[in-house]
Formats: C-alpha cells, structure tokens, sequence
C-alpha cells in the first residue's frame, strides 16, 4: 500500500508536464502537451532527492499501475516511453490515448475538446481568458459561449500546458511561454486555453 501510495504521488507530480515532440531530457518542468488528434503526452519531473525507492523498483512500480488500468480498460490507453532519474531529478514520459484515459489514470482533470462539449460535460466556463498577443482583449463567459466551435483544454493541477495548435487565449494568471505553451504553475486553480 505504501509504494502504491509513493507511485501515485510521484505520478501526479510528474503528470503536470508533458512536451510532444520534445527530448524529455530537456524538459525541466512538468508539462502536460495535449496533441491535436485528442491523445496526451506527459512529462513528469520530480524531486527525487530522497529516494525510498530505486531507479528500477520505481520503474516497475509503474509498469505495474499501467499494466493494471490497461488490462482494466480492455486495451492499452497508456503507455511509458520514457523513465529516467537523474542525480535528484526523476523524469517519466507517458503518453495517453485521450483526456478520459489521463482523467482515469491521474485522478484528476484534463478536459480536451470543444467549448460545446465543455459546457455539456458540466465545466465552469465563468472565466477570464486574455489574449496572449494582445493582454488589453481579455474575454469572459459570454464571449467564450460564442466560440462553442473552439478547442479548449482545461488542466486541474498547476503545470505546463502545451497544445499542438496556436493558442487564442489562456487563463489571465498563466505565464506565456510561446504561441504553444503556458506556465500554469501560478495559477490557483485550473489552466484554460482555447486553440
């Protein structure tokens, strides 16, 4: 129960960063990247300077979790394509097949889809979102409402966010990274962007 516990907290810090197409090598946060065919790959970097377990008790910890919610869902919906520690930094990449799978896995939210379908599975859109070019065109709900066609993705946990599409607007307390990527790790509660 104790290593269950020690795996899951190491993988719902390490889930807050995912980076597609990036070396995770180079990645020195946690980012979650959101594809744009729905899939999600994440990166996960944790303080790994007190270790209870080593690099490969770790390692099979994990290849265990995901084993066991992939023979529960049926089919594999998630996947490890990178494990490495590093001096006091631990690094895991995973990919899942969609924002339901990483929801499942994680327990906690990611949503990826249409402003339509974000009101429709029940998400508070009665937000402020700023336009990353320009901050003086900030939007509320009521301009958001009219964009039911837009991607949006929502993220629970203060991470990165990357989407593989350019991005419109972002929650008014991220950081912008680039036309792709936000910090969200100041945000108190959920990082939003519409793409």
């Amino acid at each position: 129960m104790k290593k269950a516990g020690i795996l899951t907290a190491l993988l719902l810090v390490m889930t807050m960063c995912a980076c597609g197409g990036q070396n995770p090598e180079k990645i020195g946060s946690t980012t979650v990247y959101i594809k744009n065919d729905g899939s999600i790959e994440a990166t996960f970097v944790e303080d790994f300077s007190q270790p209870q377990y080593d690099m490969e008790e770790l390692q099979t910890m994990a290849d265990e979790e995901i084993l066991a919610y992939n023979t529960k869902a049926g089919e594999d919906k998630v996947a490890m394509t990178f494990f490495e520690v590093e001096g006091n930094v631990a690094k895991m990449q995973m990919t899942f097949t969609d924002d339901e799978a990483y929801r499942e896995f994680n327990n906690e939210i990611v949503f990826v889809g249409t402003v339509a379908e974000a009101l429709e599975g029940g998400y508070d859109l009665n937000i402020s979102l700023t336009n990353p070019a320009d901050a003086e065109d900030v939007i509320g709900e009521h301009e958001l409402l009219a964009m039911q066609d837009s991607n949006i993705i929502i993220v629970e946990n203060a991470v990165r966010v990357r989407a593989e599409s350019k991005i419109l607007y972002m929650s008014t307390d991220a950081k912008y990274i680039d036309e792709y990527e936000v910090d969200g790790y100041d945000n108190p509660d959920f990082t939003v962007i519409v793409y």
